[in-house]
């Protein structure tokens, strides 16, 4: 394949993909807010945690998705606007990739320890605890950012003849021998392991818990189980929060994995003393299709929740049906004061002919 079929590959791809990730993402994104929002679900710890998720994905596809594609298609790059444009955007864009996974840290030790400890999961893992965990994590993932803020400088590229958004000389060296590191310490290794564990955890205790079940279940001479409705609408739901959790960890894992290696990796992979146009072309096609496996995994949480919960397509279905149940009810309501308001004009019409 040669180097101009490859670039033309590229733009391809950042032509064509983004703007489906940004429809797909961004209109899934609000419908799951919206049914995570309902009130079956915000009561729970995970709803909640799922819910700062899908906005955390949300603005990751605003910041980084769409963004880049403007700049692309219409030349218009936000982040060269000004030196503030600058500073927040590399700013905001390693804090929402780092926010995203710890979140998901947080679902899966909540998922973990509901499924071990399932009498204490709602004493310890309370709505105001969850918000002030977040919070918490939230303040540390942006202090450990606040040097982006300083590193960047909005400057005149005086070879493009345009502005830039570069990293100052006196900031180098921390950026490129440590800042990588650290950045993939934090966006991927840690999480990566922790959600690894959590999850062999999660699937261990659940397969244990299943054979003690069929083991304790008492049936009747007809051969019906012997538990209450309560018990089996805690356990479904129990289960589906947890079967959302595994599932959007495996998706974190595929689709996050092979740029995080891949953007740690390249310097050693494609030395400088060995580039070649064949192997620019190579690196910048590889980058761009991790890139946007990357960005796919902000895009697909309203897929993966109708993929892996039952509670939540019910919800979805319930949302609609009662959308549409709402507005037949407004049409019926004026459709009857229309008539009541021709039926008022016409008797006042014969009143006034009889006068």
């Amino acid at each position: 394949m040669s180097e101009d079929l490859k670039f033309k590959i590229i733009d391809k791809i950042l032509t064509i993909y983004p703007p489906i990730l940004l429809g797909i993402g961004i209109i899934g994104n609000i419908l799951s807010v919206i049914v995570l929002a309902q009130a079956s679900t915000r009561k729970t710890s995970t709803g909640f945690m799922l819910m700062f998720l899908t906005v955390t994905d949300t603005l990751i596809l605003i910041n980084s998705v769409l963004v880049r594609w403007l700049s692309h298609m219409f030349e218009i790059n936000l982040r060269t606007s000004s030196n503030g444009a600058c500073k927040f955007h590399v700013f905001l864009s390693y804090f929402l990739f780092q926010l995203s996974p710890w979140i998901l840290v947080l679902v899966t030790v909540e998922r973990v320890f509901s499924v071990r400890f399932p009498h204490r999961v709602r004493d310890v893992f309370t709505r105001r605890k969850v918000f002030l965990g977040l919070f918490v994590l939230v303040l540390v993932i942006a202090g450990l950012n606040a040097h982006l803020i300083y590193g960047y400088e909005h400057v005149y590229n005086d070879l493009y003849q345009s502005f830039d958004c570069i990293v100052i000389s006196k900031h180098e060296d921390f950026m490129f021998k440590y800042w990588t590191w650290i950045d993939f310490v934090l966006a991927f290794a840690v999480p990566f392991s922790v959600l690894l564990c959590g999850n062999i955890m999660v699937i261990h205790t659940l397969q244990s818990s299943q054979k003690f079940r069929k083991a304790s279940t008492v049936t009747t001479h007809n051969g019906q189980e012997l538990r209450g409705h309560s018990y089996r609408r805690e356990n479904r739901t129990a289960s589906h929060f947890t079967s959302t959790a595994v599932v959007l960890n495996i998706a974190f894992s595929s689709l996050v994995s092979p740029f995080s290696i891949f953007a740690i990796g390249q310097p050693y992979w494609f030395p400088v003393e060995t580039i070649t146009p064949e192997r620019i072309a190579n690196l910048m096609l590889t980058g761009t299709i991790f890139l946007m496996l990357l960005h796919t995994n902000s895009a697909i949480n309203f897929v993966l929740y109708i993929f892996c919960g039952s509670k939540f397509r019910r919800d979805l279905k319930n949302l609609f049906c009662k959308r549409r149940r709402t507005i037949s009810e407004s049409m019926h309501n004026t459709r009857n004061f229309h008539t009541q308001s021709v039926s008022t004009v016409s008797s006042e019409g014969e009143t006034f002919m009889r006068l």
